[in-house]
């Protein structure tokens, strides 16, 4: 699934920072799909911001993937309302981390190891916003520091047992096709006979 495309118009690689600018213009929610982070040093240093991502990309891989943008504006909570919305002025991260680096940090605390994750880093003035795009797991459920997450209600929370059970019990099978070919078709004074060709099934 290209999530990028669905929401910003664009794939992941063409994104810039403007782009991130530009769909905070307007108050947007968070969603199963869709988890945003600020970056502030009230809510620790840099090492447990990335624990916190982790935990949301360990979530979409246990659910129908998404989009993780870290450098997202403040959440929000307007009166009346449960949830909150983010709309404004970024809070972009202070530090560049490369694209390897973060992807094995990531890999290193999810189990089994998490494949379908890419990262794209949007810098402007030597600030940066990382946006994470991941496909739902073909090997889930994954766990981080030994808890499932799954994307509930457009929060990242642990995984309910029923969830995780279905999950461990998910088998696909492959699609088998098979094809028959007519040669021939000839008769006598009682039957008719049909010469065909059969190809051997594949899956798909």
């Amino acid at each position: 699934m290209n999530y990028s495309k669905n929401y910003f118009g664009k794939n992941l690689t063409e994104l810039s920072y403007t782009d991130i600018e530009n769909f905070f213009i307007e108050e947007k929610k968070e969603s199963n799909s869709l988890e945003f982070k600020s970056y502030s040093t009230e809510n620790g240093n840099l090492n447990k911001s990335i624990e916190s991502i982790t935990k949301g990309i360990c979530a979409f891989l246990n659910s129908e993937g998404g989009i993780l943008i870290w450098g997202a504006p403040k959440g929000i909570k307007r009166e009346n309302r449960q949830e909150k919305v983010f709309i404004g002025d970024l809070s972009p991260v202070p530090e560049l981390k490369e694209k390897d680096w973060l992807i094995n940090k990531i890999s290193d605390s999810i189990t089994p190891l998490p494949i379908g994750v890419n990262v794209q880093t949007l810098d402007k003035n030597d600030s940066y916003v990382y946006v994470f795009e991941i496909q739902q797991s073909k090997y889930c459920p994954h766990q981080f520091k030994n808890t499932y997450y799954a994307r509930l209600d457009g929060q990242t929370k642990p995984a309910p047992h029923y969830l995780i059970e279905a999950l461990f019990k998910k088998i696909t099978f492959p699609q088998i096709e098979g094809f028959i070919g007519l040669d021939k078709i000839y008769c006598n004074e009682t039957n008719y006979y049909l010469d065909l060709t059969d190809t051997i099934p594949k899956s798909v």
